[in-house]
């Protein structure tokens, strides 16, 4: 080839061995439920995701996005952590207003008794954070009325 430049007055022609890239290999794709399992396993290593994950959860219920039952063997499967507990039950539903008893037919010491309980079970944990969004309104209107009961 130099030979060939030189007598053609000529640029010298070189020959470039460029290697051949190999093609890449096409890494396999993890399948649904590994990467479930491995979102799982880094939820159970590392306790601030594991709040955050329980934190969801109750924002998530108390906006209504879990039915009674899913929510119901959440709180089942915590109660199983601590030994000696008693699983926990679902509060009742509030009766319906056409249910319940006029407050006039409760008699003071029946009222009494009422908030008596209902602090008590706010105190012990009894009532459950989870229970504050429907029990929110109702305390905030006896508060209210309280108020402008004993400004007057």
């Amino acid at each position: 080839m130099t030979r060939r430049g030189a007598r053609e007055a000529a640029v010298q022609i070189r020959m470039i061995d460029v290697p051949r890239a190999t093609k890449p290999r096409r890494e396999r794709t993890p399948t649904r439920e590994e990467r479930d399992e491995s979102a799982i396993s880094r939820v159970a290593r590392s306790s601030r995701l594991s709040r955050e994950l329980l934190a969801r959860l109750r924002i998530r219920r108390q906006r209504g996005e879990l039915d009674s039952e899913v929510w119901d063997d959440i709180t089942r499967m915590l109660d199983q952590f601590i030994p000696g507990y008693s699983p926990r039950t679902t509060p009742p539903a509030p009766p319906t207003p056409a249910a319940s008893r006029p407050a006039s037919a409760m008699t003071l010491p029946d009222l009494i008794q009422a908030i008596d309980r209902l602090s008590s079970g706010l105190e012990t944990g009894r009532i459950y954070d989870r229970d504050f969004a429907t029990l929110g309104p109702a305390l905030e209107r006896l508060g209210n009325a309280w108020v402008r009961r004993t400004s007057r």
